[in-house]
């Protein structure tokens, strides 16, 4: 089956991440479908967008001066391409033509960049990865598997330590950052991304966190901790207490499907998917649900249509996937329908901002 998160864990630079940074990626992702012999992107084009395959096939070409066209490579379902452009960017060196029917996530560079505001783990590795000796390091760490525990480190020459230890409060670090400057050396430890302990000679807390703030040259080192037991329960638990509201997806595209799940499963919610609207209605009537997310397009009527026979017999709330190019549109004709709501974006994080709304 294939899987997102495991296709982004190969890539180099997200590599130190953890489940909430893959997530936040995997939320801006976009979904786009090619035809065969289709032009994704030629050499020379700007270098704004990586590409995950979820299936079909590409053949990566380089053209000759006299115009034929070399194969350099063939990438299928898992494989990935155009992630070194968005740190470098520089223009692409190849091309990339679809060899049959394919279906793509996209990460583009404005998301990208949002990304690294939020995680910046990726640009403290950045220098790593441009160097062809280190990618290969990492590579070889990768399939040692996931016992191993991956360290950060850095200059705070580039890296200020005020974002550092944002980043590991971000990312809920267990362990500690180790900091030096010239003969001094201070450490941070974290529990659960919380700052438990900040040691520096025979230094007050607060001194100690002052003194270090300030330093503008040195190293820092971020060492996670393997995740105990006990925090594992404490998760289960907190996540059996929540009250488990459910949600019914309709939506023709199983990748579409499939996302929206994995989102709302991870936030406790009980999620159903169907890909007509028939199915949706029976499917609505036995289950009740407390929320229906709805594409504006279905195989058997439309959007439209499906919310008019909904609410023959049923007023629960309905979130319509729309963007600014349609909502207008479909506002329109929702007019007078009580407990209608509108996305902004098909992106994964607007749903959700919606639906979280909704239910309150």
């Amino acid at each position: 089956m294939f899987q997102i998160s495991e296709v982004l864990r190969k890539v180099p630079f997200f590599q130190t991440l953890g489940k909430d940074g893959i997530d936040f990626i995997v939320e801006r992702l976009k979904f786009k479908p090619f035809e065969g012999n289709e032009l994704i992107c030629k050499a020379g084009d700007p270098g704004d967008k990586m590409y995950i395959i979820i299936n079909g096939e590409v053949k990566v070409v380089v053209t000759s001066e006299d115009g034929d066209e070399n194969l350099i490579a063939k990438l299928g379902t898992g494989d990935y391409f155009g992630e070194m452009a968005l740190l470098t960017g520089e223009p692409r060196s190849a091309s990339v033509i679809t060899t049959e029917p394919s279906e793509m996530f996209i990460l583009n560079q404005a998301d990208f960049d949002v990304v690294i505001e939020r995680f910046p783990s990726i640009t403290l590795s950045m220098g790593k990865i441009m160097s062809q000796r280190l990618r290969d390091t990492l590579k070889k760490a990768a399939k040692k598997g996931p016992s191993n525990i991956t360290t950060v480190k850095g200059s705070l020459s580039d890296k200020r330590l005020v974002d550092v230890l944002k980043f590991c409060d971000n990312n809920s670090l267990n362990g500690k950052v180790t900091v030096k400057s010239g003969s001094d050396t201070g450490e941070f430890h974290y529990e659960k991304g919380e700052l438990k302990l900040v040691k520096l000679r025979d230094l007050p807390e607060d001194k100690a966190l002052d003194t270090m703030l300030n330093w503008t040259e040195g190293e820092f080192v971020i060492e996670p901790r393997p995740i105990q037991m006990d925090d594992i329960q404490s998760s289960k638990k907190k996540a059996k207490e929540k009250e488990r509201k459910v949600i019914v997806i309709v939506n023709n595209s199983m990748i579409v499907q499939k996302l929206l799940q994995r989102a709302f499963d991870s936030m406790g919610y009980e999620v159903y998917a169907v890909e007509t609207a028939s199915k949706a209605l029976n499917l609505i009537k036995s289950l009740t649900p407390h929320l229906v997310i709805s594409d504006t397009k279905l195989p058997d009527v439309s959007g439209s249509e499906f919310l008019g026979q909904l609410r023959q017999g049923s007023s629960v709330p309905v979130v319509m996937l729309t963007d600014q190019s349609n909502r207008a549109q479909f506002e329109g004709e929702s007019q007078g329908q009580n407990q209608v709501h509108f996305t902004n974006s098909q992106e994964i994080g607007e749903v959700v901002k919606v639906v979280e709304r909704v239910l309150g």
